[in-house]
Order: C-alpha cells, then sequence, then structure tokens
C-alpha cells in the first residue's frame, strides 16, 4: 500500500485534496492510503507512531510549525519520502529548495493541476520502487514489492502479508513465484505454501524461518537443501 499524507490548517483545503488524491488513485487503480492531517505536529507524530510515508503534501503557511520547517524535521529522518508544497506564497523559495521538493502546486488546487502532478509523482515511485499487481474481485490493484514480508497459499488462495496489513486474491503460488522472479527483491519459497521476502528474514533455523514481526514458518522438507544454499550464499 503506498502511503499518501496530506497537510493543510485549512479544513476546506484538506477536504479537496483528499476527495481529488482519493480519485486519482483509484483511476490508477492504486491500494494507497490517504491520511489528512490539520498542523505540521500532527502529520510529525503519525510519522513516528506508524512510521515513512511515500508521498506528503504540505501546505507552507500554517499555525504552528510551519510546512517547510515540518518537512526539513520529516528530510532528517527520511530522505526518500516524495514532498510536494501546496501554498498561495513564494518567499519560501530557499527554504522549500534545501529539502528537495518534487512539485510546487499555486492554491486554491483544482483537479486539473493536481492530477498530471500525482500521476507523474506516482510514475516516479513505481520506477523507484517495484510494484506487485494483482486482481481481486475483478478490480486490479497494486502494492510497493518492499512491503511484502511473505505470501502464503490457503487452499486456493493466495495471502499477502505486508507492513500494512493482510490482502488476498485468487492464483497459484507457483505463478506469483514467477512474477517475483522478475522483481529486484530477493524471495525464498521454503514450501509449498510460502513465498518470503529476505529481507524479512530475522532468523534461519532447520525446520522453520522466524520473521521480524516475530511469525515462525515452517521449511517443507524437499525446500531445505536449496534454502541452506540460498543463507550459505547470502552470507556470502
Amino acid at each position: 500500500m503506498i502511503r499518501i499524507g496530506i497537510c493543510d490548517d485549512v479544513i476546506e483545503q484538506l477536504q479537496l485534496q483528499e476527495e481529488i488524491l482519493r480519485n486519482i488513485t483509484h483511476q490508477l487503480c492504486l491500494n494507497a492510503e490517504v491520511g489528512s492531517f490539520q498542523s505540521g505536529e500532527d502529520l510529525l507524530c503519525e510519522i513516528e507512531q506508524k512510521g515513512s510515508m511515500d508521498i506528503i503534501l504540505l501546505d507552507i503557511e500554517m499555525g504552528g510549525i510551519n510546512g517547510v520547517e515540518t518537512a526539513r524535521m520529516i528530510r532528517e529522518k527520511d530522505s526518500r519520502v516524495i514532498l510536494i508544497f501546496i501554498s498561495f506564497y513564494d518567499q519560501y523559495c530557499k527554504e522549500m529548495i534545501s529539502v528537495q521538493p518534487f512539485a510546487f502546486i499555486d492554491k486554491p488546487v483544482s483537479e486539473k493541476q493536481l492530477e498530471p502532478v500525482m500521476k507523474r509523482t506516482l510514475k516516479v515511485l513505481g520506477e523507484k520502487e517495484q510494484i506487485f499487481e494483482y486482481t481481486y474481485k475483478k478490480v486490479p490493484r497494486k502494492i510497493l514489492i518492499r512491503k511484502i514480508r511473505y505470501f502464503e497459499s490457503d487452499k486456493r488462495e493466495i495471502n499477502i502479508y505486508s507492513t500494512d496489513g493482510i490482502y488476498s486474491f485468487y492464483k497459484k503460488l507457483d505463478e506469483v513465484e514467477m512474477q517475483i522472479e522478475k522483481m529486484d527483491v530477493k524471495f525464498l519459497r521454503i514450501s509449498k505454501s510460502y513465498l518470503v521476502n529476505m529481507n524479512y528474514v530475522k532468523e534461519f533455523r532447520y525446520e522453520k524461518v522466524v520473521m521480524d514481526d516475530g511469525k515462525e514458518l515452517r521449511i517443507g522438507p524437499t525446500y531445505k537443501d536449496k534454502i541452506r544454499k540460498s543463507y550459505l550464499e547470502m552470507m556470502g
């Protein structure tokens, strides 16, 4: 799931931008979470509690911490997040450039303004971060590969266990494995039921792997030699 944050202390602007973003992500079939915040403090608190976001739209002129200062505090911990500034004013130009924004949008925001910027932003995000595509109930969906801990085959369904939650779709795990092989992120088949992201494996044991969230997944007997070889290669 792509996490998008909107920060504006004017509630009407906040609601308008949220509605526009939801329309755009729906058109693009993106599995996105859009969060709205009326202050830089609220946005920073959300990031502190739930982790980094992928895209943030920031108003410049706000009560309390302004948009530039909020962006500076975010940038200190996250060099990857895409920042888009929204403002009536340009007096903060030098300060805005220092936090490496992706784009600037003038108020009042309209869908005609925001749509091409967001489509360009999501295209860049997709190029930077590979996306896994699937279909559930005839609706195309997308999720960032880096957020997937593992895939689980459960009868006719595949469950995606991600850092954001659990999502399901109908497919064979063999087909998912073939699809994932084209990606840069390394996944390892450990049984007929599990395909795991190596980045989230905390510990390899003889009969199971332990994931970063403490979940233990059993290794299938016929997969043990292959997993041992992969683990030794990973350890150099």
